[in-house]
C-alpha cells in the first residue's frame, strides 16, 4: 500500500468542511451532496499517491469536487433526458394527435385556392416562406400574411369539421 494513502485520511478530515460547504453550495439537495463528498473522498483516495506532489491541496481538492460536481449534473442532466415510457393518455394524446393531422390536408382543399396552395406548400411540405414569395411572384411579407389567414381559417374549419367531436369522438367521427 502507497504511505500516502495513509495521509488521505487526515487531509480529508482537515478540508472536510471546505468541502462541504462548497458542495452544499452548487447542490441543493442535502443527500446528494453528502453522496458527492463520499465520491470526493474515493477520488482522493484513488489518487492518493499524488499528494507528495501537490502544492496547494486546498486547490487541488476543490478541483476534485467541481469535476464530482460537473459530473453529477451531467448524469442527472442525461437521466432526465432519456425517453421516459409513454402513459396511457400520452399514447391516446399521441394517436388523437395523429388522428387530427389526418384531418388537416381534407381541410386544407375547403379553403379558397389562394390560401390552401402557399398554406399547404409551407405546412406540409416545408417549403421556406421566402422560396414560395419567389414562386408566386408575391413579397415575403405578403405570403406570410396569407398563410396566416389561411392557418386562421383552417383554425376555423377545424372547429367546425372537427373540434367539437374530439373530446366524444376522436377525429375519426368528423366529417372532413
Amino acid at each position: 500500500m502507497n504511505p500516502n494513502c495513509q495521509l488521505v485520511a487526515p487531509v480529508f478530515q482537515e478540508y472536510r468542511n471546505i468541502l462541504t460547504r462548497f458542495i452544499k453550495s452548487k447542490v441543493q439537495d442535502p443527500l446528494d451532496s453528502e453522496e458527492l463528498l463520499s465520491l470526493v473522498m474515493m477520488k482522493i483516495y484513488d489518487n492518493c499517491d499524488k499528494v507528495d506532489g501537490i502544492r496547494n491541496t486546498e486547490a487541488w481538492l476543490i478541483t476534485i469536487a467541481r469535476n464530482t460536481i460537473i459530473d453529477y449534473f451531467r448524469d442527472k442532466q442525461k437521466r432526465q433526458s432519456e425517453e421516459l415510457p409513454l402513459t396511457l393518455s400520452e399514447v391516446e394524446e399521441s394517436d388523437l394527435n395523429q388522428q387530427l393531422g389526418e384531418c388537416v390536408p381534407s381541410l386544407i382543399d375547403k379553403l379558397p385556392e389562394k390560401y390552401a396552395i402557399p398554406l399547404a406548400a409551407y405546412e406540409l411540405k416545408g417549403i421556406p416562406q421566402k422560396q414560395l414569395a419567389v414562386q408566386y411572384n408575391m413579397s415575403e411579407s405578403g405570403l406570410k400574411s396569407r398563410v396566416q389567414r389561411g392557418r386562421k381559417m383552417l383554425k376555423e374549419l377545424f372547429t367546425e369539421y372537427c373540434g367539437h367531436l374530439v373530446l366524444e369522438h376522436g377525429c375519426g367521427e368528423c366529417s372532413c
